[in-house]
């Protein structure tokens, strides 16, 4: 399947891209519409969107939505950054994060099955454990909360679909944002700002993954028509506390108001992974992506506010 152009009126294909309100869809949104006819949505009635932007309200758990919003654009590929996301959240109201998470991806498979086109779905590295990471694509998932499981959940389904799909899995996703108020960045710029002590966990690892890298990587997979299993993630592998760290350093705050606590302390409702993390050697071989580094991300964010 050819995903580079359209053939009727040398238009460029056109892209649908959910969850575009959120930190990811945003920045797909900016980087995919300078080449292509970009359909922005999010369960928001209201756009967020520059006015050149198509915007659409949807609501992916809702099935006969998604139909109509796909058979009146016929997207040659859908960017599925939708999703509950909320981890604890899911322990507490399963039937909302299996909604979104499963359904939703359901509602967009059976919509995509009669207008041929492919979608592009972002998962997570919360479908593994989290004892022994970093993980290839080849290791055997096993989720240990709630969260984890619909996301695993959600990869079958497309699995089981019978249409071209690419799974890109990540992990502590951050960046600029213009309209989303949860960025772990931004937390820690605005605590640090105001001098005040805050805590994040030193026992948690992971690889800190740029938002706008992971939009480009999902450009490259469009403009090279591959399908698969994909991991896309950040090039250092560190915990939280080290995280908070190296955002302390690059905007110039004091680091010594950042203290250590521990996942134990939080005393969360859903397990965490604890040592988990993605490797990234297939997609860097496939498609020569870009993997960044926390600073020089964050130099590049702080360079752009």
């Amino acid at each position: 399947m050819n995903l580079k152009k359209k053939n009727i009126d040398e238009k460029p294909m056109t892209i649908l891209i959910t969850g575009a309100n959120g930190m990811l869809g945003e920045e797909c949104t900016k980087l995919l519409s300078d080449t292509y006819t970009v359909v922005a949505s999010d369960i928001h009635a209201s756009s967020l969107m520059p006015d050149s932007i198509i915007y659409k309200q949807l609501d992916i758990t809702n099935e006969s939505h998604v139909h109509e919003i796909i058979n009146r654009f016929h997207p040659e590929v859908v960017v599925n950054c939708a999703a509950y996301t909320d981890v604890d959240g899911a322990e507490q109201d399963k039937e909302s994060a299996w909604a979104v998470n499963v359904g939703g991806v359901q509602n967009i498979v059976e919509a995509l099955k009669k207008t041929g086109g492919a979608i592009i779905h972002i998962s997570t590295d919360y479908v593994f454990d989290g004892t022994a990471g970093p993980y290839g694509e080849d290791v055997k998932p096993n989720p240990v909360n709630y969260y984890g499981k619909t996301k695993l959940e959600s990869e079958k389904v497309l699995l089981d679909s019978q249409i071209p799909w690419t799974i890109i899995r990540t992990n502590i996703l951050f960046g600029n944002t213009s309209h989303q108020q949860a960025s772990f960045v931004r937390w820690v710029v605005e605590k640090l700002s105001r001098f005040e002590n805050i805590s994040i966990v030193n026992d948690q690892f992971g690889n800190p993954t740029w938002s706008y890298g992971l939009a480009m990587a999902i450009y490259k997979i469009i403009e090279s028509g591959k399908h698969g299993l994909y991991h896309y993630a950040g090039k250092d592998y560190i915990n939280r506390f080290e995280f908070g760290l190296k955002i302390a350093g690059i905007y110039g705050l004091d680091p010594t108001l950042i203290r250590k606590t521990t996942t134990r302390a939080l005393n969360q409702p859903a397990n965490r992974p604890f040592k988990s993390g993605l490797t990234c050697e297939r997609i860097e071989y496939e498609l020569a992506v870009t993997i960044y580094s926390v600073n020089e991300a964050l130099t590049a964010m702080r360079g752009n506010t």
